[in-house]
């Protein structure tokens, strides 16, 4: 089976490194695309991109993203000018398939192989999809009141159906090429005659109408074996059922960053960190080259010393009232302004002891079954506050988490120095977090095993229960990527 993608730039010829894809920046884009690209070169053969000329050498020569091979495709969208058909592209790219094949969108993140069972079906989609926000009934009600042509299988399901199914086409391909070609046909037609209204009309939603609604309805019409990467007939438009699990732990299954999901910092963080987990010279190669075009990453590199004493981020180096609130808890109480001091001097001695740590969360499936011992990092400063100054500081910062708190928690005020933002932040823990602080200060390291049984006699929960040790193993992971816990020695 071929594995393709495609990718068709709609920025300034002149500059199209600049093309962000409506990603949160453009070197997202790009590292989205080296991440998703890598991937499904861990499990296939060979992947092909499809994309336009005006960024076929940027990919190839100068980011040198590992696609075996790049076909370049003509400008064809100039002809559709202003009916917002973003789709339409990858339409062609289907269209210029004479084999099985799978297409990959290039911000769908491929952790597993996909099944034999998934990739032997006639047609293969990501998931079907349940519209409980009626984008797919409001676009196409908007379509028949302004009298477009649409086909009489889809008229059908409008009738009948109060909320449409779609297939999401993050993933879309499959062994019937026939229908596969059908259904393009059908596409061009849609577009083709209604050209002047989806014009007028300029609506994105129309892309999943073409693309995905009249893939499922004619997939079901003719009675093709549907491979599906989720099950399900009532997985939400909302997409809070995909499986985004950003945090530093080994992956399995898929990620697809749908939507608002691409403009997320901790997508961001996600894909830059993963990348450079799987491949740090791919990593720094795009980071360099956008640099180097005027694209500041939004995020540190200090390891690689490419930002000067005037970058931005060299201005951030600054603390907050927040930070002074409080006794310092014995044993963690390294000033703010000294954490703040070295940040400005020497940001890699930071950077290399959270990689340190961080780097060995990827490939561990379970601390439950390590003999890995924790304990709390002794350059950071963690400090006992009220109640009442967690709420005062969280309104401040329009944070939402001062809902969770209660009156009566213990709350910790926890200063780390973090080279990613090259400024001393803040994060007020509390529940089991506190705990697990309390427990290893007075053990001063301890194995998982340890700090859960801690855990469950001090709270009086059940370690049986597989969720409570996922739950628990998470919270670990997370306050060592906050540089709060590290590895011993």
């Amino acid at each position: 089976m071929n594995i393709i993608q495609t990718f068709y730039s709609y920025a300034d010829i002149k500059n199209p490194i600049q093309d962000n894809a409506s990603f949160l920046s453009p070197d997202m884009n790009w590292k989205s695309m080296a991440l998703s690209c890598i991937l499904l070169k861990k499990h296939f053969k060979e992947v092909t991109l499809y994309c336009n000329q005006r960024v076929k050498n940027l990919i190839i020569d100068q980011f040198q993203i590992p696609y075996d091979h790049i076909i370049e495709i003509p400008d064809l969208m100039d002809q559709y000018r202003g009916c917002n058909l973003w789709a339409l592209p990858k339409i062609h790219t289907y269209s210029l398939q004479q084999e099985p094949f799978l297409h990959v969108d290039c911000d769908w993140f491929m952790f597993e192989r996909l099944s034999d069972s998934i990739l032997d079906s006639d047609i293969i989609g990501q998931n079907i999809e349940y519209d409980d926000q009626m984008y797919n009934h409001r676009t196409l009600e908007k379509l028949i009141s302004n009298k477009c042509d649409i086909p009489l299988f889809v008229l059908n399901e409008y009738s009948k159906e109060p909320i449409l199914r779609v297939i999401n086409a993050g993933v879309l391909g499959g062994n019937d090429i026939q229908f596969i070609h059908k259904y393009i046909q059908t596409i061009f037609h849609f577009i083709n005659t209604n050209k002047p209204i989806l014009h007028k009309l300029n609506d994105g939603f129309v892309n999943s109408i073409y693309e995905q609604l009249f893939f499922y309805l004619m997939a079901k019409g003719c009675h093709k074996t549907l491979g599906l990467c989720t099950e399900g007939d009532m997985l939400s438009t909302k997409f809070d059922w995909l499986p985004m699990d950003l945090t530093y732990a080994p992956k399995s299954g898929y990620m697809h960053l749908l939507a608002n999901l691409k403009r997320r910092m901790s997508s961001y963080v996600f894909v830059n960190q993963y990348l450079n987990h799987l491949n740090p010279e791919l990593g720094y190669r795009i980071t360099k080259v956008c640099y180097d075009n005027g694209i500041s990453p939004l995020i540190n590199f200090p390891e690689w010393n490419i930002y000067n004493s005037t970058h931005p981020f060299k201005e951030k180096a600054t603390h907050t009232n927040i930070h002074s609130i409080g006794t310092p808890i014995i044993g963690v109480e390294t000033t703010i302004d000294q954490m703040g001091h070295n940040l400005l001097i020497n940001p890699q001695a930071a950077d290399i002891e959270l990689k340190s740590n961080t780097n060995r969360l990827w490939d561990i499936d379970s601390f439950w079954s390590s003999n890995y011992y924790f304990e709390i990092s002794n350059k950071i400063r963690i400090s006992e506050i009220s109640y009442e100054q967690a709420i005062l500081h969280l309104r401040k910062r329009n944070d939402k988490i001062y809902t969770q708190l209660k009156k009566g928690d213990t709350i910790y005020s926890v200063s780390i120095p973090d080279p990613m933002l090259m400024k001393v932040i803040t994060i007020l823990i509390s529940g089991i977090k506190v705990e697990i602080i309390k427990y290893l200060q007075s053990v001063k390291s301890a194995t998982l095993p340890d700090i859960g049984k801690y855990i469950s006699d001090k709270l009086k929960i059940s370690l049986m229960e597989s969720n409570t040790k996922i739950a628990i193993d998470k919270t670990i992971r997370s306050m060592v990527v906050a540089g709060i816990l590290r590895f011993t020695s």
